[in-house]
């Protein structure tokens, strides 16, 4: 750390320390002008509460060495408000001041009812700024426009310029009306400048910079600011610095910009300073140089300023402890004082996404209900926003404040206010979902403006109707989306024409808009285009997937390089996505890293393989919480101690920053036991604190703790009772409405139910899990819980397997390879099962293979089919076993190929190792009639290891063999009539 960073730290710590501890000593006597405030009241002194009020308002030096001059809001509004008690001849101008108090939000909620009340009080006096704040405001509510002209004419007279161009706005005044006020605006103010009245030229300044980008209004907005300037008004001092400091404009003077930015900041301009500061900390176009920031952010903080603490932290590289010891800072030093609503945004938006702080959503609502108190309408619809996506997060408190904020904003026709009403109602923020109420202010919204983001959300609302004609009516709001630019309209409108279902089917118009939207850096189009290239078959298919995401990686999409490893790795093609990948890796992409580093260490089956690329990806990765899961959760995989170790920092901190997923990875870390951190408890409390926040991840990793009995004791209805909770939070959850189904069909911790869980896997399947649409599709072949329907059997396996889920391409071809759906295609079998191969699906593969070996419905290629069979037993698939027996029976049999007795031994014995019984019984029975004592001793010892895995076979051949006493008693009993293996 330079000098410089521990002079600002001791600065900052001390800054921070004095916002929360009382001053015991005093070395001066005199009071400050907060401590005056009281003294003044006392006294009942009007005229020098007014005057200490400007002064509070206007801000104090912080020092005789720090010019910058810190407003106290809160105090300033005390005294105001005892002031306006007071007779006398200030009493009207404490009524002005604490109105416009009131409007802005400073020092308190802003309070627009009793501003209004004060302005008319004020305008009995004659007063024209009065009449103008008064006539403006007005103006905003469409019923009392003829109210707002009266005020506005009544300030005109009294000579406030400006009004005539509020006046030109108004509803119903013709251009040529319009435009006559607007000269004789302009006159005025320029009588009144050239008599020097700051404010006067401050207004011309502001309608000229207003008035259009023409250069020769901004170059004349300019020379009023100048002028406004020079005649004493520091915040015109501030618009020139901006002006100039406009890098797409002609007047653009980077110098001079600075120069204007420190006069204003030596003149007592905070938020001069923090330009200064904000330009160095996010390489500006001013390029403000080093020791200009280095005086100003040291100011600043010594100001107790809060958005210096948030650019002090920035630019240090901190450890934990200090990032967050200096994210506890910042957010004391915002909650104690009064901050700019523009700032508290920032902040706020820094605490939600993790920007140089520690991520905390509770403290980034916090800070947003700072500034929807304030009025600010910027920050209602991030507190919004907040409350919709993070449930832990709806207090009944802040739920209120929302509603009612947005209802406000609603009746004035915001769009945005019935926007995010709609989307409470349709998340269930007030409690029950609302579809009807949401579509009805939905429907308002889009009757205000053609909203693309209101068009997609009437359609989702449709989309998840579970009424075929309801999500008909979501496709003209998907089109009209679609047609004005919307990325998610373009891709819903791709499906639809994919699918047919709400839509005719329509594969070149599908194909057609996922090229759109890819172009538009859509990488989930990228992936959906693939799948449907695929979905249609032919020889193209593959090449055709493969160029879309090429040529993706080549215009720039940093996503496109990790999903198309992950299309060919799908499609066995290995080494091509390591290859991918590693290019990726190499040019920063941490995502393509830490992939990187899963399928190295994966195809050498060993974790410690590979961890370069976590260390190349640890320096590289970025700010987005789900990339720093995904890093931490594969830096424990390996036995390295210190990637084990960053990775649990990590995760704590993503974990008490209530992020998905972190919170289970870290309590993978003591469950799972990594070096040794195994404590079971522990975990589980880490589990339990996220769940009572609402952390889906962790209520379903509970459950399954609790289901599978592995680490903990089983409990049925303890993790049913977890698994019920997800849903409360959230119905459709693809996840948990699979494992419901699950307990449903086996009978765990609920009472079996077929019905049931077919219900779940409807809810999930429609959500979109591959997984439910595939078992939903067995629970029709079966008539398991639903009538029994081999049409919508085959339909559901068949899209389970074109969008991604390998496993159904097997299950599929089964369908047509014995009689169980349709009539037998042995050549549909075939072509089926080689799509669930290319995917990477074991018994895919192994039907492909027996099938090339014996020619079922393809032509025989025995060379092929045993490639396939030993891609199989490579894997780490449960049916891996399975294949290295068949490659046994190959070589025994001479199945393609010659008879090789060893070779046959060799896959025998590795597939009873790997766990077959079948090869396990089979290998027993060859060892029995070599007839030797070891060979029956052998034989005896793989037939227990058979009848211990349940082979009934086998426990009645040891039974005849005389053995059955040196085995398990589980299967005793068992006839041999009728029993097959």
């Amino acid at each position: 750390m330079t000098t410089f960073q521990k002079h600002l730290s001791v600065l900052l710590a001390t800054a921070c320390l004095a916002l929360s501890l009382p001053i015991v000593v005093r070395a001066e006597l005199t009071p400050t002008p907060a401590e005056q405030v009281d003294l003044l009241t006392q006294q009942n002194d009007g005229e020098g509460l007014l005057k200490i009020a400007r002064q509070l308002r206007g801000g104090v030096a912080v020092s005789a060495d720090n010019s910058l001059r810190v407003p106290n809001f809160a105090k300033a509004r005390q005294a105001l408000e005892s002031a306006v008690t007071l007779p006398g001849a200030r009493q009207a101008e404490a009524k002005l001041l604490l109105a416009k108090m009131m409007l802005a939000g400073e020092g308190g909620p802003v309070d627009g009812d009793r501003a209004l009340t004060l302005l008319a009080d004020v305008i009995k006096t004659g007063n024209a700024e009065a009449a103008f704040i008064l006539g403006q405001k007005l103006a905003l509510f469409p019923n009392r426009v003829q109210e707002a002209r009266d005020n506005l004419n009544l300030a005109l007279r009294l000579g406030d310029g400006a009004a005539a161009f509020e006046l030109a706005k108004l509803t119903g005044a013709t251009p040529a009306e319009a435009a006559a006020m607007t000269d004789f605006g302009l006159d005025l103010l320029r009588q009144r400048a050239a008599k020097g009245d700051a404010g006067a030229a401050f207004d011309l300044g502001g309608y000229y910079r207003r008035l259009s980008d023409k250069p020769e209004d901004q170059k004349e907005a300019l020379a009023w600011y100048r002028k406004s300037a020079q005649l004493g008004q520091i915040t015109a001092v501030v618009w020139v610095a901006r002006l100039l400091g406009e890098p797409e404009t002609p007047l653009f003077d980077r110098v001079a910009a600075v120069e204007q930015y420190q006069a204003a900041a030596n003149a007592g301009s905070i938020e001069a300073a923090q330009e200064l500061v904000r330009d160095f900390v996010d390489a500006g176009p001013l390029k403000v140089p080093p020791h200009v920031y280095d005086i100003w952010i040291t100011r600043l903080i010594d100001a107790k300023d809060a958005t210096a603490v948030l650019y002090y932290s920035q630019a240090l590289h901190e450890t934990a402890e200090q990032r967050q010891r200096s994210s506890d800072q910042l957010y004391e030093a915002t909650m104690a004082g009064d901050v700019a609503n523009e700032d508290l945004i920032r902040i706020g938006e820094s605490y939600r996404d993790g920007a140089n702080v520690v991520i905390d959503q509770t403290r980034a609502a916090n800070i947003f209900r700072l500034g929807v108190k304030n009025g600010s309408n910027s920050a209602l619809t991030r507190f919004a926003h907040l409350l919709i996506e993070a449930p832990a997060l709806r207090s009944r408190e802040n739920v209120q404040l929302a509603v009612e904020k947005l209802n406000e904003l609603a009746a004035k026709g915001s769009v945005t206010g019935q926007l995010l009403l709609g989307d409470m109602y349709a998340r269930g923020v007030l409690g029950e979902i609302d579809q009807t109420k949401a579509i009805d202010l939905y429907r308002r919204a889009l009757a205000a403006a053609e909203s693309v983001e209101v068009l997609n959300r009437l359609a989702d609302v449709y989309l998840s109707s579970a009424d075929i004609g309801k999500r008909k009516e979501a496709f003209p709001y998907i089109e009209r989306a679609s047609r004005a630019g919307s990325e998610s309209a373009m891709l819903k409108e791709a499906k639809a024409y994919a699918d047919g279902e709400i839509v005719g089917q329509d594969f070149d118009r599908a194909v057609t808009l996922y090229k759109q939207a890819i172009s538009l850096g859509a990488t989930d189009a990228l992936v959906a285009l693939a799948n449907l290239y695929l979905s249609r078959g032919g020889e193209t298919a593959f090449r055709d997937a493969h160029e879309a995401f090429s040529d993706a990686i080549a215009a720039g999409n940093r996503e496109a390089a990790v999903e198309m490893a992950r299309f060919l790795k799908a499609n066995g093609k290995l080494d091509e996505a390591i290859a991918r990948l590693t290019i990726a890796a190499r040019k920063n992409n941490s995502q393509a890293a830490v992939e990187l580093y899963e399928y190295v260490s994966e195809r050498a089956q060993n974790p410690n393989v590979g961890t370069e690329w976590l260390r190349l990806a640890l320096k590289t990765v970025s700010d987005v919480p789900r990339e720093k899961v995904h890093l931490a959760s594969a830096m424990l995989m390996p036995s390295d101690i210190r990637l084990n170790l960053q990775a649990a920092s990590m995760l704590r901190e993503l974990a008490g920053a209530k992020i998905p997923g972190a919170a289970v990875a870290l309590s993978n870390i003591y469950i799972e036991g990594k070096g040794d951190a195994k404590d079971v408890p522990a975990g589980l409390e880490l589990l339990e604190q996220a769940s009572q926040k609402g952390d889906v991840d962790a209520l379903l990793k509970l459950g399954d703790l609790y289901m599978d009995g592995k680490y903990v004791e089983g409990d049925g209805d303890k993790a049913i009772g977890y698994y019920r909770a997800v849903i409360a939070l959230h119905p459709d959850d693809p996840a948990a409405n699979v494992r419901m189904a699950r307990a449903y069909r086996e009978g765990r911790g609920v009472e079996r139910d077929l019905a049931i869980a077919a219900t779940h896997l409807k809810i999930s399947s429609d959500a979109g899990s591959r997984m439910a649409t595939r078992d939903l599709g067995l629970a029709y072949m079966w008539g398991s819980g639903v009538k029994r329907d081999e049409d919508k059997a085959v339909q559901l396996l068949r899209a389970a397997a074109e969008h991604g889920y390998a496993f159904a391409w097997h299950d599929l071809a089964e369908t047509y390879g014995a009689a169980i759906g349709p009539e037998v295609d042995a050549s549909q079998n075939f072509r089926l099962n080689m799509r669930g191969a290319r995917e990477g699906h074991v018994s895919a593969m192994i039907g492909a293979g027996v099938a090339l070996l014996s020619g079922f419905g393809t032509q025989r290629d025995p060379e092929a089919g045993i490639l396939w069979l030993e891609r199989a037993s490579a894997s780490t698939g449960w049916d891996a076993p399975d294949a290295m027996y068949r490659l046994a029976e190959v070589y025994k049999h001479g199945i393609g190929v010659e008879k090789d007795p060893k070779k046959a031994r060799e896959w025998e014995l590795r597939a009873a190792n790997a766990g077959s019984t079948t090869a396990m019984f089979h290998l027993a029975l060859e060892l029995e009639a070599d007839n030797t004592d070891a060979s029956k001793a052998e034989a005896i010892k793989w037939l227990q290891s058979a009848r211990a895995l349940q082979h009934v076979q086998a426990a009645k051949k040891l039974k005849r063999m005389g053995a059955e006493d040196m085995s398990s008693g589980s299967l005793q009993g068992v006839e041999d009539d009728g029993v097959e293996e």
